[in-house]
């Protein structure tokens, strides 16, 4: 396919491209966040970008990507892109067709069904209480083969709810082997499945082996031995035979002579790798960001159009049609109505370890390819696209159930359990996409999500703000509440609603040192929503209330006639904001600014252009508490031009401040005054 053409080339440059890659400033900034995001970039961002896992490049690299496009639009310092686009082509060289249906991709082993029953070794044989259920042994007895909860004997859990506390032990006799076997289920022939396990020794040249067997031929088909004395997680692979024969898991020594060697067994799992469309939705969406910004700027980020063209190419001609395409996978796409669809589990293949079929898929997991669409629509005009994804989005609304003036809803159609607060990033932000591509999602709906957040989800309290487990605002069913706390990406994009969703962020994320990837990403939104930078500094999202007004902006004494967004007349993205003078008032727009150092020199800089009339153009900085102008700045240039100019903040950080866009005379009729990309800095910083 055309893909493999593009990767071949993508791969014969990457190491250049690695080698001549800008480097993003690292230097202390002052911004909290940007300082903390450079600093877990800097020791963890090149942690996963090289593995084939969709599960690790979906819910950790993607994260990574994504904040890397949201620190370029920030700070207009390419070599963010550039860390984008070496990871990316990494990454993408490393897919494969492995179950030949002509489309390339990545795949994980663990969410598939686990052919390992009882590989923890919890449950008790019921007339053997020290051999596991499920297993055999084989010329071992309970005291050379036996499950034990004795501290040391089994991988203690770090999960924060705990689990089972069982292990399993084997030793040596010195005269013959003492094993432990169990018949593996059915499995799918000619097919790469996993073996992983936990072990460890007590440091005898007995050391451990976990075999895989082929009882029908008598051959080893993998085989893993391990001397660790520490608990260690060990993974093999191997391919499966024909269909017909007896594959069982085996567990024993290397040596058996050795006397008293023992050999510890834990969370033994064999499974096979198959793709997984939550994952390329959350992939192809970091890709299609990317795709979108080199599209919208496409003169100033000339030199990365190859890169975007050969990303392009890849979700269009092999992430997008697997699902429907695939002769492995089959057509995942349901078409419930005119207005609605969504995907489903494949019915060809049994990838998920559920009992029944998943049809559909859980909310977050269809709801990414929405997304995912509505951002590629943007870039290639599919009506296909566009479609699908306004009809997932419908599926998903009709779903959702008022409860006062939010919404709540649960984490599948085909389950009454709520919808937990870590998942619903996804839906809350694939909903937020859709509202400002004026689809499906209306500003009565996103004010109804941000009250979801802001009174149910959110705990309350401003001092040490957390979220609690589920959308009703409730523990559910875990052991213990807000275990997704810091799981903001999605839910911070209510920002664009309500100031509060970041107030709540930035408490949250002010005295934690983050060590996930999805917490690099939140640092990038607080950063985009940060207000002492200006939010919604490009136009380009729209008030809940109105859709001719930018987000957190405001109207003085202006109309939706008189101040609006335009997407005709605009120096970058997809909207600037145009005022129209209406020669009997001032016509302006104004937003606060706020979280400034008292007495600092700050610097406001903006696209800015007229249509030549006597109105001109004007910004002012306005100390409201005390009614007094701080600065202000004309301009006239009738073709786009970037301005800047400086102003100091007020001594006392209590004072009000607000910045005003208009024009330098009211009483013009119909005089246009243009603005784009308003940013303020505090003087000396990078951006």
């Amino acid at each position: 396919m055309l893909f493999r053409s593009l990767r071949r080339l993508i791969s014969a440059v990457a190491l250049a491209a690695i080698l001549l890659a800008s480097v993003p400033s690292a230097l202390a900034t002052g911004n909290p966040w940007y300082d903390q995001y450079v600093a877990y970039e800097s020791s963890d961002g090149g942690d996963h970008y090289n593995s084939s896992d969709s599960a690790l490049l979906a819910w950790s690299e993607s994260n990574m990507l994504r904040s890397y496009v949201q620190l370029y639009s920030l700070s207009k310092d390419t070599g963010w892109l550039d860390k984008f686009t070496d990871h990316v082509d990494t990454m993408l060289s490393h897919t494969s067709d492995s179950d030949e249906d002509g489309y390339d991709g990545w795949e994980t082993q663990w969410y598939s069904p686990n052919l390992v029953v009882n590989g923890t070794f919890a449950a008790a044989n019921a007339s053997d209480a020290t051999l596991p259920n499920n297993w055999t042994r084989f010329q071992s007895n309970s005291s050379t083969a036996f499950r034990s909860n004795a501290s040391g004997n089994y991988v203690p859990n770090i999960s924060t709810c705990g689990g089972d506390a069982y292990g399993f032990v084997l030793k040596t006799n010195g005269t013959s082997w003492q094993k432990l076997y169990q018949t593996m289920g059915t499995y799918e022939p000619n097919k790469t499945y996993n073996l992983r396990f936990d072990g460890k020794t007590n440091g005898s040249a007995a050391k451990g082996r976990a075999y895989v067997y082929d009882s029908t031929t008598s051959t080893i088909i993998a085989s893993k031995t391990f001397d660790s004395t520490t608990w260690t997680n060990y993974s093999l692979d191997f391919t499966t035979p024909a269909s017909g024969h007896t594959l069982q898991i085996w567990l024993s020594h290397f040596d058996y002579a050795p006397v008293n060697g023992y050999a510890y067994f834990d969370n033994v799992a064999v499974s096979a790798y198959y793709p997984y469309l939550v994952h390329d939705g959350v992939i192809g969406t970091a890709l299609a960001e990317f795709i979108r910004l080199v599209d919208q700027e496409s003169t100033t980020l000339s030199a990365y159009s190859t890169a975007a063209a050969a990303y392009q190419s890849f979700v269009e001609t092999e992430l997008v049609p697997k699902w429907e395409n695939s002769t492995y996978l089959g057509n995942t796409w349901v078409n419930v109505s005119a207005t609605e669809g969504y995907y489903k589990e494949p019915t060809t293949v049994n990838t998920f370890a559920t009992p029944t079929l998943l049809n559909p898929l859980p909310n977050n997991q269809y709801l990414v390819m929405a997304e995912l669409m509505i951002i590629m629509y943007d870039v290639n005009g599919n009506s296909a696209y566009l479609d699908k994804a306004k009809k997932m989005s419908q599926y998903f609304k009709n779903s959702l159930t008022t409860v006062g003036t939010a919404y709540k809803w649960e984490y599948s159609t085909l389950s009454a359990k709520l919808e937990d607060t870590s998942h619903a990033n996804i839906d809350v932000s694939v909903a937020a996409e859709m509202y400002n591509y004026g689809q499906v999602f209306t500003g009565a709906d996103m004010n109804k999500f941000t009250s979801t957040l802001l009174d149910y989800v959110w705990n309350q309290s401003t001092a040490s703000p957390k979220l609690h487990n589920d959308v009703d605002g409730t523990q559910g069913a875990l052991c213990q509440d807000f275990l997704y706390t810091f799981d903001f990406s999605g839910w911070l994009r209510l920002a664009q609603f309500d100031a509060r969703a970041w107030k709540i962020a930035a408490q949250q994320y002010s005295s934690t040192t983050i060590d996930r990837f999805i917490e690099a990403r939140v640092l990038s939104h607080l950063m985009t929503w940060d207000p002492v930078k200006l939010v919604n500094q490009g136009f380009e999202l729209k008030a809940a209330a109105d859709s001719t007004l930018p987000a957190r902006w405001s109207r003085f004494q202006s109309t939706a006639s008189t101040a609006y967004l335009d997407s005709a007349n605009k120096a970058s993205g997809s909207y600037a904001l145009t005022i129209v003078s209406n020669g009997t008032s001032w016509q302006k727009v104004f937003q606060p600014w706020s979280e400034y150092v008292p007495s600092a020199t700050y610097v406001l800089s903006f696209d800015g252009a007229t249509d030549g009339s006597a109105a001109g153009g004007k910004i002012w900085v306005m100390n409201k508490t005390l009614g007094t102008t701080i600065q202000s700045y004309v301009f006239a240039n009738t073709a786009w031009q970037n301005h800047t100019f400086t102003f100091t903040a007020p001594s006392n950080g209590a004072h009000e401040v607000e910045i005003y866009l208009g024009h330098n005379s009211y009483t013009t009729t119909g005089g246009k005054a243009y603005f784009d990309n308003v940013v303020v800095k505090k003087q000396g910083d990078a951006w």
